[in-house]
């Protein structure tokens, strides 16, 4: 057992196989997908509700992270 686990290495590949598996899929599909996977989560049920407030130092240092990047 001396080959360790690469967590970063691991959602990097799990990310662009969901990149392949949405890829023919519109915004709408993929946000009832999403939707569909979460309904039933027990940490989803406890924080869908809770919304990070305008103006607070994390939503700035948020919105500034995403400012200007293509997705």
């Amino acid at each position: 057992m001396s080959e360790r686990f690469d967590a970063v290495a691991f959602m990097r590949r799990r990310r662009q196989e969901i990149d392949q598996e949405d890829a023919a899929l519109s915004w709408e599909e993929k946000s009832k997908k999403t939707l569909d996977a979460l309904r039933g989560d027990p940490l989803w049920k406890r924080v869908k509700g809770r919304a990070v407030k305008t103006g607070t130092a994390f939503s700035e240092r948020s919105r500034r992270s995403t400012v200007g990047k293509s997705r």
